[in-house]
């Protein structure tokens, strides 16, 4: 029984449908292997080409970039400087003209001290208060400027930013001086020429020059 078995067995394998198949020959599979080989690594360098050129096109663009970044950043610069001197130029222009006006007014308000301050004293009071709280702002920029170079900062050499500030900080000292002149002129006008009468003694007692001498005396005493 298990001989009978096992000769079914071959025979069913030698006579089984895949032995009829015939199996193609090697050659022409290797050369369509090799075709479709050559056809990928054809594809595979004119996409690496293009690759190249890509890059080579993004280096340019990127390049270009920077390029007209650094040219924006440039002109952006420049305008910033060229406004800032246009800054610069108008604070120094409006100093110059704030000045102007301030040594006229001072003069027109010496002019008016000398001609009544024997007449009507308080004009004379007024204006050596004037001078003193002048003679604070102009120490304060003396000191200002002081600062600056004693800190080996040359003032035209000075950035941009420092010019500006130190313009402006004598601008402003300058404007306050003005305003003290105007107004200390105002109230020597009414004592000199208005004819207006009211208790100068509370001026006299309220002025920081009351205080100066003061102090003055208070330190001269303190030397005995």
């Amino acid at each position: 029984m298990r001989r009978m078995f096992i000769c079914l067995m071959v025979l069913a394998i030698g006579f089984s449908p895949a032995r009829a198949i015939d199996f193609p020959n090697d050659f022409p599979t290797i050369e369509a292997l090799i075709s479709l080989h050559k056809m990928i690594k054809g594809e595979e360098d004119a996409a690496r080409d293009k690759i190249a050129v890509s890059f080579g096109e993004q280096s340019l663009v990127t390049k270009g970039a920077n390029k007209f970044n650094d040219a924006r950043t440039t002109l952006d610069s420049k305008l910033s400087n060229g406004y800032s001197y246009v800054l610069l130029a108008a604070s120094l222009s409006y100093t110059a003209s704030s000045m102007y006006k301030l040594i006229q007014e001072y003069s027109e308000f010496a002019q008016l001290s000398v001609q009544y301050s024997t007449k009507k004293p308080m004009v004379a009071w007024y204006f050596t208060e004037a001078n003193l709280a002048c003679s604070r702002e102009i120490k304060n920029i003396k000191a200002l400027y002081l600062t600056m170079t004693a800190s080996g900062l040359n003032v035209m050499k000075a950035s941009m930013d420092e010019k500006l500030n130190l313009v402006n900080s004598i601008k402003t000292s300058i404007d306050t001086m003005r305003g003290i002149i105007d107004s200390a002129y105002c109230w020597a006008s009414i004592v000199a020429v208005g004819g207006f009468h009211y208790d100068y003694i509370w001026d006299i007692l309220n002025s920081e020059v009351t205080d100066e001498i003061a102090t003055g005396l208070i330190n001269q005493w303190n030397k005995v």
